[in-house]
């Protein structure tokens, strides 16, 4: 019994030291790295920041490999029109009567600053811009940086904060061991879970180019052939989200904004050129060149990773491609890549090992 009540009094003891751990690590003192692993965890799952009742992971959603899709945007309306998910300022009316476009194409509002050389010709003194984008995944953001589809944060904090307080309406800010504890959280989620020996350097064995990415089946090797002729240039490494050449641009547009398959409103927009004098351009999405202010960055997003893409249709930044087989006709249709049917089969049994 009394060897028992020992266990018991240990057991209690060390509960009561993770619990203080981890209350000091949110008063800002300091604990060992897994306790913000774990408070980051708690955090990225239950923290709303005192705002609209969402969470990170009301968007980025395990159920959907840590991003949203239309399926399960709709799931959860008609269980719970009042779920976190819907907000007023995700709504097409503004007022929360509407959720047509988040419901059917799971994107969200986001309020983008512009550089000093972007303006709006008809109200110059505005200084953000608002678009609707898809949730990017968080899987492997170890190995991904910059975030965001145009790369305007080069941290994970940074990404955190901005999405913090630009979706929840929080009454408090995020403190910054609240965002490091959500980073650590973060850079631990690998899909496929092999890629963490990307990271791993206690491990002496090689790691060839593409050693986390099996392709046994003959139709995914012919895939594969087709993918390194057409997309390797932009997709490549282990992550398949760097371009294989070092000087290649790592933000690009594969004309999804020239596109606008959504019909998104236009936005009018006025770069700024070296002589004074000004370029106007119309754009549902101007991505990467807001950012810069650069009108060779109009329409161009981050290239994205392509590890585990089979589970988090739809793609491009407005998700206006509902499978991968859209993506691929996209390609054939702008880039001319002439993808037979055959091949774009075996393209597809490619991309689904990823």
């Amino acid at each position: 019994m009394r060897a028992l009540l020992e266990r018991r009094g240990l057991a209690a003891a060390l509960a009561a030291f993770t619990g203080i751990g981890i209350a000091a690590y949110a008063a800002g003192g300091e604990t060992p790295h897994r306790a913000s692993y774990e408070y980051g965890r708690d955090l990225f799952f239950h923290e709303t920041f005192d705002g609209n009742g969402r969470t990170c992971a009301t968007c980025h959603d395990p159920r959907n490999e840590f991003t949203v899709s239309p399926e399960l945007v709709e799931q959860r309306f008609q269980s719970d029109p009042a779920h976190p998910l819907f907000r007023p300022q995700d709504s097409d009316d503004g007022a929360g009567r509407d959720y047509t476009t988040l419901r059917t194409l799971a994107v969200f509002r986001v309020t983008i600053p512009l550089h000093p050389n972007v303006i709006l010709p008809e109200n110059p003194s505005q200084r953000t811009i608002t678009v609707w984008r898809g949730v990017p995944g968080v899987a492997n953001v170890e190995l991904t940086a910059p975030y965001l589809q145009d790369g305007r944060s080069p941290t994970l904090q940074g990404q955190a904060r901005g999405a913090i307080l630009g979706h929840m309406a929080p009454k408090r800010p995020p403190t910054p061991k609240e965002l490091d504890a959500l980073a650590a959280f973060e850079t631990e989620l690998y899909y496929p879970l092999r890629l963490r020996a990307v990271e791993d350097d206690t491990d002496p064995l090689p790691k060839p180019a593409g050693f986390s990415i099996p392709v046994v089946s003959p139709a995914a090797q012919r895939g594969q052939a087709v993918f390194d002729l057409h997309c390797r240039t932009c997709h490549d490494g282990e992550t398949l989200s760097v371009p294989a050449a070092p000087d290649t641009r790592r933000f690009a547009s594969v004309f999804v904004s020239e596109r606008n398959a959504p019909r998104f409103a236009m936005l009018h927009l006025a770069f700024r050129q070296p002589d004074g004098s000004y370029v106007e351009t119309y754009t549902p999405d101007p991505g990467r060149a807001a950012i810069t202010g650069d009108l060779q960055d109009l329409n161009a997003f981050d290239i994205p990773s392509l590890r585990g893409l089979k589970h988090t249709a739809p793609y491009f930044h407005d998700n206006s491609a509902a499978t991968l087989g859209d993506v691929i006709d996209h390609y054939n249709d702008h880039f001319q890549f002439q993808i037979t049917p055959a091949q774009r089969d075996d393209l597809l049994a490619f991309l689904e090992l990823l």
